[in-house]
């Protein structure tokens, strides 16, 4: 199958294309805005090293957050275009899903981690066994390492994996001290690509394309609408004091 993959959620646009005989990923550093000028190019490049044309794409894959605001909703645009323009079936997966199954082979739980600054995190815990696909057990949050103490309880050993694991992981060592093995992962692009490309073939296989309505997932509101909702509850004070 001839898959098409883009991770948008972060600073760096991630675009990766695989067939039966061609896997290739490529990594482009720069704000989120600078997406949309470089996916489609960076698309078309692919397919022509691959010698297959867009229309050849059979399936097409993309984070839906958390993450970055604009990278997510720019990638996820961007690829909707393409699925309808080729039509072709979209699949979106969570970035939390892809990252703690770019763990190859563990025992414990596996913590992902994105740096979702206003000392915040977005967090999810997972359980791997050996090479198995991740299993959920914590849902994706916008919360601090006290979130996780409770899911964590049960578990002897914990890997946190993302390419922000190595700020993460003395936060949890100071906390669990020798009690615990802490391990850290920042998984590289190509990692997380081939992961991506994984989890949307097996939610394909088992649910098939995104619903029309999809859209990114955000955890939090955007600075923009809280400022708007600041706004208008500014002019809606002046309104009732007139």
């Amino acid at each position: 199958m001839n898959i098409l993959a883009a991770d948008t959620s972060s600073q760096a646009l991630s675009v990766a294309l695989k067939t039966d005989s061609f896997f290739e990923e490529r990594t482009s550093m720069g704000r989120s805005l600078q997406h949309s000028e470089r996916l489609v190019p960076t698309v078309l490049e692919l397919c022509k090293d691959a010698g297959i044309t867009s229309q050849e794409v059979e399936l097409l894959a993309c984070t839906r957050g958390p993450g970055s605001f604009t990278g997510l909703r720019i990638g996820m645009a961007a690829l909707k275009g393409m699925a309808y323009g080729l039509e072709k079936p979209l699949v979106s997966v969570s970035t939390m899903e892809v990252l703690a199954n770019c763990v190859p082979c563990f025992d414990g739980a596996v913590v992902t981690v994105m740096d979702a600054k206003k000392q915040r995190w977005y967090l999810a815990v997972f359980e791997k066994k050996t090479s198995a696909p991740a299993t959920r057990i914590m849902a994706d949050t916008d919360g601090t390492e006290a979130d996780l103490m409770k899911v964590l309880e049960p578990y002897d050993r914990i890997l946190v994996t993302s390419p922000d694991a190595e700020l993460f992981a003395p936060v949890l060592q100071n906390i669990y001290g020798t009690k615990k093995t802490v391990i850290s992962d920042a998984v590289s692009a190509r990692a997380t690509s081939l992961s991506l490309i994984d989890c949307a073939v097996r939610k394909y296989e088992k649910d098939g394309a995104d619903d029309i309505g999809q859209g990114p997932v955000y955890l939090r509101k955007s600075d923009a609408e809280i400022a708007l909702e600041e706004k208008l509850k500014s002019k809606d004070g002046e309104k009732t004091n007139g």
